[in-house]
């Protein structure tokens, strides 16, 4: 799988995802920004409460009262409890009280709900996973009421940073972290001058007329494909569903961390669509090619998302390069040189396990303006926004998260060039537990078969002849490891 633009559940190395609470270096909230940020069912954030419990009038917090004993618990065991329950537990224990009302409508209790039983066979009902998860359940169900019930039911002295950080991080916007943009942007590069000013040094750049002439620039919309392939059954994470389910879904979210469709066999799923698009001449040399399309890695997909949705830091797999180019919509990217781990992101030594923020949001509210004043220059990071028929170029081993700043649709490619050779041959040898894009059983052996290839064709012995001749194999890979 490519990291560049993959969803956290189909990452390599797998990322951990860590709910951070933290009151500072929030964004600059305008009069937009405030109005849109009344929880549907009046939670407040716990800072909250101390402003509130200077008025004359003000009656307490009703957790206490509306829990009970309950009450001593904090809302992090809490929840951890409801994502316990069934169905009929939450709503019975729904019941019981306006708080109880309150903690167990948080959505992503019942996205998960409806991912574990229905997979990818449902359909998106009433801007609320929880209506969907129940009409799924119930076709004759009334989803209704749950939207009659929320304003009568609104809970005004509750105050809860757990609740009302999945809202606020998906209510902000990206209006905030969009004003910086220090990637170069490109026109009219020859090879020669992409090779020699961005693949050699390994330094990122858009190249605003990279895909502007495809087919697929004035084809490629959401109307396009749901009159070409509305049942094709595309993956969104870890479910697959049809193109139609998809749309209505991403049409109607206001998840903090919207599903993002992330498909490789769209070439297989969807006749047609490989000839509205091409490989720009700046990413033709690809030496995994060598092994064909069906020993190779994975290594081309189609990435469809609504605003919100997009990658969360991480380094492209087995030390390839990438490159993403956007036909709709356009991507917020931000990126850091191999050798500094962005803030909030966490790894162990071998970098095999990754840490880091639940959602995009959540990282840009609490981490990204540590990021603007760094102590030592250097480490200021690269951003960009990619529009509309520009090519992102992501060099091996830059830490990068994306995020689409509207409704997109784009794809995307990794490689191994002359430039990146010697790195992924390393990795493959020496990372092999960490090889991804192929079968666990073919890990191991992975490098050997491109090696061979590799060899067979630059005219060359094949492998196996080589690899006789142990003396000088183990000095060659010696000297990998060295250098």
């Amino acid at each position: 799988m490519p990291t560049h633009e993959a969803p956290s559940t189909s990452r390599q190395p797998p990322a951990k995802r860590q709910r951070f609470i933290i009151r500072h270096e929030k964004p600059k909230i305008t009069t937009r920004h405030i109005m849109s940020l009344q929880h549907p069912l009046g939670i407040k954030p716990l800072g909250n409460y101390y402003m509130d419990a200077t008025r004359p009038d003000f009656p307490g917090s009703c957790r206490g009262p509306s829990l009970g004993r309950l009450s001593r618990l904090t809302d992090e065991i809490i929840m951890e409890i409801l994502y316990l329950l069934s169905p009929q537990e939450l709503l019975t224990l729904g019941a019981a009280s306006r708080v109880l009302y309150g903690l167990t409508h948080l959505d992503d209790i019942w996205k998960t709900l409806t991912i574990e039983r229905f997979r990818g066979d449902w359909e998106w009902q009433d801007d609320t996973w929880r209506a969907t998860f129940l009409k799924r359940s119930d076709p004759n169900y009334d989803t209704s009421m749950i939207l009659e019930n929320r304003e009568p039911l609104k809970l005004k002295t509750f105050y809860s940073d757990v609740l009302f950080q999945p809202f606020y991080c998906a209510a902000i916007g990206m209006e905030p972290y969009t004003s910086v943009e220090n990637i170069d942007r490109r026109s009219g590069l020859t090879l020669e001058q992409f090779v020699d000013e961005y693949e050699k040094p390994g330094k990122p750049v858009i190249i605003t007329d990279g895909a502007q002439h495809w087919p697929a620039r004035t084809k490629w919309s959401t109307e396009y494909f749901l009159k070409r392939w509305p049942e094709a059954v595309m993956r969104a994470e870890s479910v697959d569903m049809t193109m139609t389910n998809y749309f209505k879904y991403a049409a109607g979210t206001k998840d903090e961390s919207p599903l993002y469709l992330f498909d490789k066999k769209f070439g297989e799923r969807c006749d047609g669509i490989l000839d509205e698009m091409e490989v720009p001449e700046y990413f033709r040399e690809d030496f995994f090619g060598m092994m064909g399309k069906e020993k190779r890695p994975d290594y081309r997909w189609i990435i469809v998302g609504p605003a919100r949705s997009g990658s969360t830091f991480h380094q492209d797999p087995n030390a390839t390069s990438a490159w993403n180019a956007v036909i709709t919509g356009s991507k917020k990217w931000i990126m850091f040189p191999p050798h500094i781990l962005p803030p909030g992101v966490f790894t162990n030594e071998d970098e095999s396990e990754v840490t880091s923020p639940v959602s995009l949001m959540e990282w840009f509210s609490n981490f990204y303006a540590s990021t603007q004043f760094p102590d030592d220059p250097s480490e200021h990071p690269l951003e960009g926004i990619c529009r509309e028929g520009e090519i992102m170029f992501v060099p091996r081993g830059w830490w990068h998260a994306v995020v689409n700043l509207e409704d997109c649709i784009a794809v995307t490619q990794n490689y191994v060039g002359s430039q990146n050779l010697k790195e992924t041959m390393q990795f493959l040898y020496l990372k092999r537990d960490q090889v991804s894009g192929v079968a666990d059983e073919r890990r191991e052996g992975l490098i050997y078969l491109f090696l061979n290839v590799y060899f067979m064709d630059h005219g060359s012995e094949s492998y196996q002849a080589r690899i006789s001749r142990k003396t000088r194999l183990r000095g060659q890979w010696w000297s990998m490891e060295e250098g």
